[in-house]
C-alpha cells in the first residue's frame, strides 16, 4: 500500500462508489502519486484508478494529510484540511443548491465533483480524465489563461453576492459564518512572524541586487517600510477581515497550479477547473484578484491588459447578478470593485513575498510532503515554518517589477 493511503481498501472504495454509481462492482484498483514535489503544499495527493466489470473504470484524486506529523504541525495541515472539508460539505454545496434554484442559463460548474470530504481525506473527480491539464507554474499566465480564470472567478463571486441578497440567513449560516480565516489571523502572528521576517529579508536582498543605486531610495525604502516585521502580519490580518457589501466566498489561494484547463480542438480554452480550497475565506473579492494578478502574471501583461482583464471579471459578475435579478442591490458595484482592487494591491505584494519564490523554485527546493514520519512528535518541539528562499533571476525580476509597479502607481507609499 502506498504511503498515505493506508485507509484505502476495496470495501471503502466500493461503499463510496455505491453512493454515486449504484450497481458498479469494483474488482481492483491501482494507486500512484497525484502530483510532483513543489506542485502542492500542506497535503499529499494520490491518483486512484478503479477497475470494474464490463470494462468500467474511473480515476479519482485522493487528498490526505501528510504522513509526516512534523510536517503536519509545521504547516498547520489539519486546520487547513478542515477548512477545505467545510467548503465542500457545507459552503459550496449550499451555493450550488442556490444556483440550481435560480435556474441560471450560464452556470458556474468549475469545481471537480467531490465524492468524500472528512477530517483527513478528500476524494475528488480526476479532471485529467476530461482532458484538463496544469500549466507550468514558472511560465505564469498569459492573457487568454488569465482572462479565462477571471471569468470563472466572476461567476463564483457573483453567486455569493446574489445569495447574500436572496437568502441572507442561509448565506450567513453556511458561508460567511462557516468559513473562517485559517492563515492571516491574529493568533498565528507569533507563529508566522519569523517566517515572514525571513521572506522579507530574502526579498530585500533580491531588490538590492536588482535595483540601481539611483532606484533604491525610491523603491527599497518604501518596501522596507511595508515589510516591517513588527507590523506586517497584523496589517495582512486587517486586510482579510470581511468588509461589506462586496465580501464573498473567496478561493483564497489563487495561483497557477490551482487552475486546470481544458482546450478545444482549435487550441482555445474551453473550460477552467478550480482546485484546492484549503485557504477558502470570506472577504473582499479583490483578495483573489490581486493574488492571481501579482503572483502569476508578468508586469508587461499587467501594463498592457490589466484594465481589460478587470472588465472581463466585472462583466462576469454582472452577468450572474443580472440572471439572479440582484444587480439593483449593488448600484455602484463597478466603482466599488475597482476601489477595492486598488486598496488591496498591497495584499497581493504580501502574498507575493511568499508565493513568487515558491512558484519560481526548482522542485527539489520545495517542501516535500511525502517524506516518512521518522520522529515522535511528542518528543520534538514543533518547528516554525520556513519560507522557500529562491533567488533565481526570474524570482528577482518578478519581485522587483512588482515593487516598482506598486510604488509608481501610488499603492506602496
Amino acid at each position: 500500500m502506498t504511503s498515505g493511503c493506508k485507509n484505502i481498501d476495496l470495501f471503502f472504495l466500493q461503499s463510496m462508489i455505491d453512493k454515486t454509481e449504484p450497481g458498479v462492482k469494483i474488482n481492483s484498483y491501482e494507486i500512484a502519486l497525484g502530483s510532483k514535489r513543489g506542485d502542492n503544499y500542506t497535503s499529499m495527493l494520490y491518483r486512484i484508478q478503479l477497475y470494474g466489470d464490463n470494462g468500467w473504470s474511473k480515476s479519482l484524486i485522493y487528498k490526505c494529510l501528510p504522513d509526516n506529523r512534523q510536517a503536519r504541525s509545521t504547516y498547520k495541515s489539519e486546520i487547513l484540511f478542515n477548512n477545505e472539508v467545510t467548503f465542500y460539505t457545507k459552503s459550496f454545496t449550499t451555493l450550488m443548491k442556490y444556483q440550481e434554484q435560480k435556474k441560471l442559463v450560464d452556470t458556474f460548474n468549475s469545481v471537480p465533483q467531490c465524492y468524500l470530504a472528512q477530517s483527513d481525506i478528500v476524494i475528488l473527480e480526476d479532471m485529467r480524465c476530461k482532458g484538463f491539464t496544469m500549466l507550468d507554474r514558472m511560465k505564469g499566465l498569459d492573457f487568454n489563461h488569465c482572462r479565462a480564470i477571471l471569468r470563472v472567478l466572476g461567476k463564483f463571486h457573483g453567486l455569493s453576492l446574489s445569495m447574500k441578497v436572496d437568502e441572507p440567513e442561509k448565506f450567513k449560516e453556511c458561508i460567511s459564518d462557516a468559513i473562517n480565516e485559517v492563515y492571516y489571523k491574529s493568533e498565528n502572528e507569533l507563529w508566522y512572524k519569523g517566517y515572514y521576517r525571513r521572506a522579507a529579508e530574502n526579498a530585500v536582498k533580491m531588490l538590492e541586487s536588482e535595483l540601481t543605486e539611483d532606484e533604491k531610495p525610491k523603491y527599497l525604502d518604501k518596501f522596507r517600510k511595508f515589510v516591517n516585521h513588527e507590523s506586517f502580519f497584523g496589517y495582512m490580518v486587517g486586510l482579510v477581515s470581511p468588509k461589506e457589501s462586496l465580501a464573498v466566498l473567496c478561493h483564497g489561494d489563487c495561483w497557477t497550479n490551482n487552475f486546470l484547463f481544458q482546450y478545444a480542438q482549435d487550441g482555445s480554452i474551453s473550460e477552467v477547473s478550480i482546485v484546492d480550497f484549503q485557504l477558502a475565506r470570506y472577504g473582499s473579492p479583490a483578495l483573489d484578484l490581486v493574488s492571481l494578478l501579482y503572483c502569476c502574471t508578468s508586469v508587461e501583461l499587467r501594463k498592457q491588459y490589466l484594465p481589460e482583464l478587470l472588465e472581463e471579471y466585472y462583466d462576469s459578475i454582472v452577468s450572474v447578478l443580472t440572471q439572479t435579478n440582484c444587480l439593483n442591490h449593488y448600484p455602484d458595484i463597478r466603482q466599488k470593485l475597482y476601489e477595492e482592487v486598488r486598496e488591496y494591491n498591497v495584499f497581493g505584494l504580501g502574498v507575493a513575498l511568499d508565493m513568487i519564490p515558491i512558484i519560481t523554485c526548482d522542485s527539489e527546493s520545495a517542501p516535500d510532503m511525502y517524506t516518512e514520519d521518522t520522529i515522535n512528535i511528542d518528543d520534538e518541539p514543533s518547528k516554525e515554518p520556513y519560507p522557500v528562499m529562491t533567488t533565481s533571476n526570474l524570482c528577482r525580476q518578478m519581485i522587483a517589477d512588482l515593487v516598482k509597479e506598486l510604488v509608481d502607481n501610488g499603492c506602496l507609499t
